[in-house]
């Protein structure tokens, strides 16, 4: 198989970290060595001398440095011009156009002004982009939706389109304006591509969102294209009800940590400002991947706050205080980690009625006993089979004491196996070379014994776990495992009186795609337990894996699995005595962006389960930044 085009979709989906280990390799080459000259390094300078994607740039500093050789390849397929893909040139294009639509929306006073017919052909020929007639959805005291069908008939210009799909907005308030392009079709004289639209702002005192799909038809130009026409495939309203201008969750971070040093000094600065002040042998983690815990460790009732941080950055333990606001007793508890550390956990693990710490610290995990009043020691340190990502505790066995279990994601450095250039998931859709998870059975009085392989949890214990949850899915008295695996499948491993079964494939819940959190809920109130999976959507993947030119020689299952991959979060329903039903697509879920965790949760109190997706990436002050 051609192996451009076999790698072809991780370069794009993961663009933003290649430009990061790129950047991060020539620095550390040079650290090491005290020049930039190495073995098996290339210079880029001579055929690149800006490192950018359609004229931006995408790894800022690179002019002037080497590549690794494994990464020579890569690096010369980030320009789809010079890779042969005219679906992403064309992707570029249209999307810079859509951006600079959008900057003129935003603005009431910039829609009037400006000539927005400018994007479109002399041939356009679009319909209305915002519904006559809108029916209700779905309303409860918090929240109205209104969804409303297409209108097919009139044509009218793409400036009298765009003031009636936001005219309703205030004009003295700035809206918010999102398209994402995400599907491509290459046409014999033109090209279309489908937009998600997401429009939100104040109308009338109340706050609105527009949710919209639209399929869009340009000219065949790779730096000019226009518009000729806009297809509305779906739209819908969403309506903040009553006269509230105030939003449904505010921001109170400042006011909770007020004057603490930690959170100025240290909470507030970048991941890039870190990058440049602490030595990388701290084990300084670029993409940031720390958690913190909540529980009360001073028994006063209230939930006090543990954050994991970078390391080189001690690891802080704030209490609340009954006024609501957070004080720093790091120093005093004795908690304050400065190696490397991902999550912890605040739960009674030695039954004496407090409550105590463990820490997943890089290739290891550390128990803290609390010994009253919010001050800790260290009770047991453990070695673990890989850095692990996150932890989640359990009485599995049901004898009355919280078991660990330990997900691991990256192997120790020289794990043997094929793990491909720098580490990386082998194959990217299906990898099997991650770390290995591990559970620990307690066994009393600081004792924890590891039973990963007694109990069967070793099955399929082979990839990169990101996070995991507990749930007595099938209600026969004990817990049951769902592991969150990144780069392919995911495990449900169903508990047998203190044996597991991995059950995920027959009851349809494997979800190859990038795992990164789970969990259980009972969504339609069905009494039974239903799971919610996130994974990442990729509007790059989406749009490669449905081109002709990708793996043109793979069988059509194998294209599917990259397609899922792309396709983003998952919602799986509880039946009865049968597997699970998919049902993401048909309950519109599947679009979380880069999904890092998800929560059910019934944030407006009606009753019913939401959904809450944390998402983003790191980002930075340089303009260049992707």
């Amino acid at each position: 198989m051609d192996p451009k085009s076999q790698n072809f979709v991780a370069v794009v989906v993961q663009m933003i970290i290649l430009s990061v280990l790129l950047f991060v390799q020539s620095c550390s080459d040079k650290n090491s060595s005290g020049s930039e000259e190495g073995a098996g390094q290339i210079d880029i300078s001579e055929n690149s001398k800006s490192p950018a994607v359609g004229g931006m740039i995408v790894a800022p500093g690179l002019q002037n440095r080497k590549v690794i050789k494994p990464l020579e390849d890569a690096w010369r397929r980030i320009d789809p011009k010079k890779d042969g893909w005219d679906s992403e040139v064309l992707s570029e294009s249209a999307t810079k156009k859509l951006k600079e639509m959008a900057i003129i929306i935003q603005s009431a006073e910039k829609l009037k002004s400006s000539n927005m017919d400018q994007f479109a052909d002399g041939k356009y020929k679009g319909s209305p982009l915002r519904p006559a007639v809108l029916e209700p959805y779905f309303n409860n005291k918090e929240f109205a939706v209104f969804r409303g069908d297409p209108d097919g008939g009139n044509r009218i210009p793409l400036s009298t389109a765009m003031d009636g799909l936001v005219f309703s907005f205030d004009d003295s308030s700035e809206i918010e304006v999102e398209f994402k392009l995400y599907r491509i079709n290459l046409l014999k004289e033109r090209f279309s591509a489908q937009v998600l639209v997401h429009i939100s702002g104040p109308v009338k005192g109340q706050q609105i969102q527009i949710n919209s799909e639209w399929n869009t038809f340009w000219t065949l130009s790779e730096e000019d294209p226009k518009l000729l026409d806009i297809e509305v495939l779906s739209f819908e309203e969403v309506r903040r009800l009553g006269q509230r201008s105030e939003k449904l969750f505010a921001d109170v971070t400042s006011s909770v940590f007020g004057d603490e040093s930690a959170y100025r000094e240290q909470f507030l600065r970048s991941t890039d400002h870190w990058r440049s002040r602490i030595a990388r042998d701290f084990g300084l983690d670029v993409v940031a991947n720390h958690g913190m815990a909540l529980g009360d460790v001073n028994g006063d009732g209230l939930d006090d706050l543990y954050v994991c941080q970078q390391g080189g950055l001690p690891n802080r333990l704030f209490i609340r205080s009954p006024e609501g606001n957070l004080k720093d007793i790091t120093a005093e508890s004795n908690t304050g980690w400065i190696d490397y550390c991902a999550s912890a956990l605040i739960l009674d693990f030695d039954n004496d009625g407090d409550r105590d710490l463990a820490i997943s610290q890089d290739f290891k995990i550390l128990f803290m006993d609390n010994l009253g009043d919010a001050k800790f020691e260290l009770a047991l340190g453990l070695g673990t089979h890989a850095q692990t990502f996150s932890i989640t505790a359990s009485d599995y066995d049901n004898d009355g004491d919280l078991d660990l279990f330990l997900c691991g994601y990256n192997p120790p450095a020289g794990y043997e196996g094929e793990s491909g250039v720098m580490g990386e998931p082998m194959p990217y859709h299906d990898a099997r070379n991650g770390g290995k998870n591990k559970l620990l059975r307690n066994d009393g009085n600081w004792n924890f014994t590891e039973v990963t392989k007694e109990v069967g949890l070793d099955h399929n214990n082979d990839r990169f776990s990101f996070a995991a949850s507990w749930e007595d899915y099938d209600r026969d008295g004990d817990p049951d495992l769902y592991v969150a695996n990144d780069y392919g499948r995911n495990n449900l491993y169903q508990n047998n009186s203190g044996k597991f079964v991995d059950v995920s494939q027959e009851l349809g819940v494997q979800d190859m795609s990038a795992g990164m959190s789970v969990s259980w809920g009972d969504y339609n109130r069905d009494g039974l337990f239903d799971l919610y999976v996130s994974n990442m959507f990729s509007s790059a993947g989406n749009r490669i894996t449905y081109q002709r030119q990708f793996k043109s020689g793979a069988e059509s299952v194998q294209i599917e699995d990259f397609r899922r991959h792309a396709r983003g979060n998952s919602l799986f329903e509880g039946v009865s005595g049968n597997p699970f039903r998919d049902v993401s697509e048909t309950t519109n879920v599947t679009m979380g962006r880069w999904a890092w965790g998800s929560r059910f949760a019934d944030i407006d109190n009606d009753g019913w389960l939401d959904l809450l997706v944390a998402n983003g990436f790191i980002t930075s002050p340089d303009p260049g930044d992707l």
